[in-house]
């Protein structure tokens, strides 16, 4: 499998980015649990350092995004970015005690296995 190294460190940010904003968006709804989609609950919730640490990590996320579409297929980046969803799991696991049960872990290998039957990107047959 022919990987680039700045890959594996742009998919490893893009990660911790989407990660963190999860977990920040959660503790701002947490901080924020009646919100009413009023303009008073926005400020409420713009007030939070949760909410701008999740603006901040969507940011990052979205640098990280256009550097890793300039080296990847759309395809296969798209369908790999799907490992978010395990990382924020066991994170949301971590941080705030959310059970995860025996379907969740069966989806995170159903995640995980389809991902590695992609096989590599190819990015040098792509049209860009």
């Amino acid at each position: 499998m022919k990987i680039l190294r700045g890959a594996w460190v742009a998919w490893l940010m893009l990660l911790g980015f989407e990660t963190l904003c999860q977990i920040s968006l959660k503790s701002a709804g947490l901080d924020n649990p009646d919100f009413n989609f009023t303009l008073s609950a926005f400020e409420h919730a713009l007030a939070t350092p949760w909410m701008w640490l999740a603006i901040g990590c969507y940011i990052g996320a979205f640098g990280v995004w256009m550097t890793i579409l300039r080296k990847s297929t759309l395809s296969a980046a798209f369908t790999t970015s799907a490992m978010v969803f395990v990382a924020v799991m066991f994170a949301s696991w971590l941080v705030f005690g959310e059970r995860i049960g025996f379907w969740q872990i069966v989806g995170c290998a159903v995640i995980v296995a389809g991902i590695l039957m992609l096989g590599p990107d190819d990015a040098d047959t792509g049209a860009g």
